[in-house]
């Protein structure tokens, strides 16, 4: 196996173990909620979704959503919180790595505590123009927790802006972010808007 596949097997190894674990979804990423407001309403892609905490926030704030992974059991938690509140979130098991990603068709792309860098294009490509992208994951810095432990699954500083240097960056930041439970991490965060369309949105 080459160290590419096994990287991959592990990220994938990982991740499932972690969605089962999972007693339901948690609260978004703050970055999320700050950020919410600066999304285009319309029809989102919540990517590496899991039990779907960022989707049911979606849902909930009038989003049509698909919510995209490949741990089935999570997207059957999702599925039966959306089917009770009647929410347009439509849960999707798929592997991004291969799954046809539509172009220029979505107003709303998530990135959540996930990072393939491949991929990013293809997302960047699915959005209209005008559409966003927000995309929030571990910086390097986080290696000293543990979590993640494979420095291939976190940013180096300032890679995110690199990545995302076809479109215009509305925020960005790097650095620890604390949360209210008391814990905090390194992690990097950025909305961009794909170009092609004016937006009024501000830095």
């Amino acid at each position: 196996m080459s160290d590419a596949n096994r990287s991959e097997l592990e990220k994938r190894t990982d991740w499932e173990r972690r969605q089962r674990a999972s007693a339901g979804p948690r609260a978004p990423e703050p970055s999320v909620v700050e950020m919410l407001d600066l999304l285009p309403r319309g029809l989102a892609l919540d990517v590496a979704a899991g039990t779907g905490r960022h989707s049911l926030l979606l849902g909930r704030a009038g989003f049509r959503v698909v919510a995209i992974d490949y741990a089935e059991p999570a997207l059957r938690t999702l599925q039966s919180i959306t089917r009770a509140e009647k929410l347009s979130v439509w849960p999707l098991v798929a592997d991004h790595s291969t799954f046809p990603l539509p172009r220029g068709r979505f107003d709303a792309i998530l990135n959540l505590n996930f990072l393939d860098r491949a991929l990013v294009p293809r997302l960047i490509d699915s959005l209209r123009p005008g559409g966003a992208l927000l995309f929030d994951t571990f910086l390097i810095d986080q290696a000293v927790t543990g979590h993640p432990r494979n420095p291939d699954f976190m940013l180096q500083h300032y890679e995110l802006r690199e990545l995302l240097r076809e479109m215009d960056l509305v925020r960005y930041r790097e650095g620890l972010v604390a949360y209210p439970d008391g814990h905090s991490a390194w992690r990097a965060a950025a909305l961009a808007i794909r170009k092609g369309a004016s937006s009024s949105r501000g830095a």
